[in-house]
């Protein structure tokens, strides 16, 4: 049996005849009545005897009302929650997002999405900090993320949003520089604070440093890359932080220079292909259609 075959054998008990009940319905009588023929033949016994005044309702079919209204009833809420999941009126989301890339660009746009959606909850996942989205993508525990570029897996799709640049933070008492910017290969024999083997930051700072051929001189390795600002204001060492990091390094009194070249990372939406959740899918329309493309 079937949600719709129980709605039909109810609306024949509240009406008290095929004829009304299919007048209620909207739908023919005789396709009413087959399905009521088809329901008794499964279940194996008559729910209804006819009476001069319409349709009665038989040992059976008096049992069957109150499971009958509970099935109808439990179909209705789930049609009303899944048409709210797709008109996006509830759902939920889980984005992941490296913890540095929450304040900016992620909290801008998915504070400007729920504007959209009010009704859709946002779950912020942080792959950690030696992992990246692509594996929480992988493992379907989210269907989208904001992260670094490039991504590397053929199952994933990505949309460039802006770069991340990086500049040096130097304790206040460093040597004055003849030159605007920093060259790369002065940093040879300066001692750095930066994050661990597999971090974003200690990935580019070893890419542009084996490009001009040394290794950077990590003194202090941290677990998480916030605040590396501190440890260059206490005296620990230099340390390459973004741009709004910066801002609060200079506000300690600490030399903020650009180097040649320049260091930092692109990022962007990464979301899986394929089919996604009605939020996850309005979301990446969102996000590929609002041009917020911008440097950090």
């Amino acid at each position: 049996m079937d949600s719709r075959q129980l709605r039909y054998f109810l609306a024949v008990v509240d009406n008290g005849s095929v004829t009304k009940a299919a007048e209620v319905l909207y739908v023919a009588q005789p396709a009413l009545s087959q399905s009521l023929r088809a329901l008794e033949a499964e279940l194996g016994a008559a729910l209804f005897r006819r009476v001069p005044r319409g349709m009665e309702l038989t040992g059976a079919g008096a049992a069957l009302v109150g499971p009958a209204r509970q099935v109808v009833q439990s179909s209705r809420r789930v049609d009303e929650t899944v048409r709210r999941l797709v008109s996006l009126e509830r759902g939920w989301l889980d984005v992941a997002c490296p913890s540095d890339l929450v304040v900016d660009p992620s909290a801008s746009l998915i504070a400007r999405f729920r504007a959209r959606h009010p009704g859709v909850r946002i779950n912020l996942v942080d792959p950690g900090p030696n992992a990246d989205s692509t594996t929480v993508l992988r493992s379907a525990r989210c269907e989208v993320a904001i992260d670094y570029l490039p991504v590397d897996d053929a199952k994933l799709a990505t949309h460039p949003l802006g770069r991340r640049r990086l500049v040096l933070a130097l304790p206040e008492d460093y040597e004055t520089m003849p030159a605007p910017t920093f060259p790369i290969e002065s940093l040879a024999d300066l001692p750095l604070v930066a994050g661990g083997r597999g971090t974003v930051v200690r990935e580019e700072l070893e890419r542009v440093c084996g490009q001009h051929g040394f290794a950077p001189r990590v003194v202090v390795e941290v677990e998480h890359e916030h605040n590396v600002h501190l440890l260059v204001a206490a005296g620990a060492g230099a340390a390459f932080v973004t741009e709004p990091e910066a801002r609060l390094a200079e506000r300690r009194g600490l030399r903020i220079v650009r180097t040649t070249p320049e260091l930092g990372r692109d990022f962007g939406l990464v979301f899986r292909t394929g089919s996604l959740s009605p939020a996850a899918l309005a979301f990446v329309t969102f996000v590929t259609a609002s041009g917020d493309g911008h440097d950090l």
